[in-house]
């Protein structure tokens, strides 16, 4: 994936070397965290926030 994101990158980064090491709960917790980057979803994602 390439991407001018610093963070994107740095997310990406560290899903290759959580690959790598085999653990796989921290490769999902990359990709649910790419995904949910701003730069790369419409709507806004509002985590930890709750219920109003």
């Amino acid at each position: 994936m390439t991407t001018n994101c610093a963070e994107c990158a740095r997310l990406e980064r560290e899903k290759q070397a959580a690959r790598k090491a085999r653990y796989m709960s921290k490769v999902t917790d990359c990709d649910v965290l790419l995904k949910r980057h701003p730069d790369h979803n419409k709507r806004s994602v509002r985590a930890g926030r709750g219920r109003a």
